[in-house]
């Protein structure tokens, strides 16, 4: 089964801009977003919602265990991509079991210029999701509370997937609500894997 097609990709000078931007890693280090996916081989970033987000959470405990991109899988990588306070990496490394590079982008401008979409529609619950929808917004709670109140990013922000290609963005795509990332099998469709 192909991949879900691609959506629009944000215009020529809107890369320029983003791939500028500053992302920060766990030890607020900063570095160009293109960074990320420069070089040859494939770059698939996943852009959660915020870091507190329950179903965001889930998807990469699903992504991670066991890890979408075995050890050793040569020219393939999968990076995270959030818009909270950096400080708040490392913490969601532990909650989630996340094994791909967590960055974030605090002032949420990548995720503007790329078209993500604010909302809070729930939409329909996919496979990834195990827990029920009060578990979900009470891990999101829970974890806000638990962190100390550092910022975890727009709670109305969605994010989505955006693949490259030796350095080219050639696939894209964008939530639709708050639970639309795109299903695990759809990704390893998308990565070819």
């Amino acid at each position: 089964m192909p991949p879900p097609p691609p959506e629009p990709h944000p215009s020529d000078p809107e890369l320029a801009e983003a791939a500028a931007l500053q992302v920060f890693d766990k030890d607020g280090t900063s570095r160009a977003f293109s960074s990320l996916y420069e070089g040859e081989g494939t770059a698939m970033i996943v852009f959660i919602r915020h870091f507190f987000c329950g179903s965001c959470q889930e998807y990469l405990r699903a992504l991670s265990n066991p890890p979408i991109i075995p050890p050793g899988t040569p020219r393939k990588r999968l990076l995270v991509v959030g818009h909270g306070d950096p400080a708040v990496i490392n913490t969601y490394i532990a909650e989630t079991g996340c094994v791909f590079p967590i960055y974030t982008e605090p002032t949420r401008r990548l995720h503007t210029l790329f078209g993500m979409v604010r909302n809070l529609k729930l939409g329909e619950k996919p496979e990834y999701i195990q827990q029920s929808l009060i578990g979900s917004i009470v891990t999101s709670f829970v974890s806000a509370l638990k962190w100390g109140g550092r910022k975890g990013g727009d709670y109305q922000q969605n994010g989505g997937e955006w693949m490259w290609e030796n350095g080219e963005l050639v696939w894209c795509h964008r939530m639709k609500s708050t639970r639309d990332h795109l299903e695990v099998k759809d990704l390893k469709e998308a990565l070819v894997l």
